[in-house]
C-alpha cells in the first residue's frame, strides 16, 4: 500500500510540473514582414545659371528613414532637398532607405559639374605683382636673392631668367606672405631653359592665414615637362575650400628629376580666373 502512495505521489508531482510548464509557455506571435524599402531619386538644376544648384527629389517607398550623401560631406533627412556645392567636381550622391525592420536600399549616381565659364588655359592676377609681399626661401643661390641666378628671378615673370640653386636635398620650400590676404584659386610653373633633370617633379601647394597652421590646396607626384618644354608655363587650377583668403602662400619642392641642382624659371600666385 505504502509503495502504491509513493507511485501515486511521483504520478501527481509530474502531472502539475506539466501543467505549470504549459501555463509558463509564452505563445509567440511571428512578426509580419514589412514592404522592403526602394531607393530612388530624380535632381534638376533649377537656374541655368547657378549651375552648383541642385533640387532633388526621392522617388523611394516602404520606408521610415531616409538618408542623403551629396558626396562633398553635406547630408539631409529630407524627402526633396535642395542643395548647393561649393566648387564644381565630381561628386557620388548616395540615397539610402530603411524601414522599420532595419531592411535598407540605397542608390548612387555620379555627378559631374562643370562651370560652363571655367577656361583651364587661363588665370587671373598674380597676386604676388599685384598684392605684393615679402618673398623667401628655404635656401637660397651662393650669390644670395639678388644675384643673377637668385631666388628673386623666379618670381620677375620673365621665362628668361632663372631661380638657381646647387645642391638641390627635396627640401625647397618658396614662400610669398602677402600685404593683403587673397583667395587663390590657381598658380603657375615655368619651366627653366636647360636640363630638364633639374626641374621639380614632386611639390605641395599650400595655404595660411597665420604661418602656422597649413592647409594643403593642391599636389603634385609627376614630372610635368618633357625635353622640348624649355621655359613652357603650367597651370595648376584647385579648390580653395571655403574660399579662404590666405595671407601666406608656399610651395614645398620635395623631388627635382634626379639631378643634384634644382632650376625653376617662374612662379606665380592667381586668382582663379580673370576678371569679367
Amino acid at each position: 500500500m505504502k509503495k502504491l502512495f509513493s507511485i501515486l505521489s511521483v504520478l501527481l508531482l509530474i502531472a502539475m510540473i506539466t501543467v505549470q510548464c504549459k501555463k509558463d509557455k509564452k505563445v509567440v506571435v511571428q512578426e509580419p514582414d514589412e514592404p522592403k524599402p526602394t531607393a530612388g531619386f530624380e535632381y534638376v538644376v533649377p537656374d541655368s545659371t547657378k549651375f552648383l544648384e541642385y533640387q532633388f527629389s526621392s522617388s523611394s517607398s516602404n520606408y521610415k528613414e531616409i538618408l542623403w550623401q551629396f558626396g562633398d560631406d553635406s547630408t539631409s533627412v529630407d524627402t526633396a532637398p535642395f542643395h548647393t556645392y561649393a566648387f564644381p567636381g565630381i561628386y557620388f550622391v548616395t540615397l539610402t532607405t530603411r524601414n522599420g525592420q532595419n531592411y535598407s536600399a540605397s542608390k548612387q549616381i555620379r555627378l559631374n559639374i562643370v562651370d560652363p565659364t571655367f577656361d583651364a588655359t587661363k588665370v587671373g592676377p598674380n597676386y604676388i605683382k599685384t598684392v605684393g609681399g615679402v618673398f623667401t626661401v628655404s635656401r637660397d643661390n651662393g650669390g644670395g636673392p639678388n644675384s643673377n641666378e637668385g631666388s628673386l628671378k623666379v618670381i620677375d615673370e620673365d621665362r628668361e631668367t632663372k631661380f638657381f640653386q646647387s645642391g638641390f636635398a627635396n627640401d625647397l620650400v618658396m614662400k610669398i606672405a602677402l600685404d593683403t590676404p587673397k583667395v587663390a584659386g590657381a598658380y603657375t610653373l615655368t619651366s627653366a631653359n636647360d636640363s630638364r633633370d633639374r626641374d621639380p617633379s614632386m611639390w605641395v601647394f599650400q595655404g595660411s592665414e597665420d604661418d602656422v597652421r597649413w592647409i594643403e590646396l593642391h599636389k603634385v607626384i609627376t614630372p610635368q615637362w618633357t625635353d622640348d618644354q624649355r621655359k613652357f608655363r603650367k597651370i595648376y587650377h584647385f579648390n580653395n575650400k571655403g574660399l579662404v583668403a590666405y595671407k601666406y602662400y608656399r610651395i614645398r619642392i620635395t623631388r627635382n628629376n634626379g639631378s643634384r641642382d634644382f632650376q625653376l624659371a617662374d612662379w606665380t600666385v592667381n586668382q582663379k580666373q580673370p576678371n569679367k
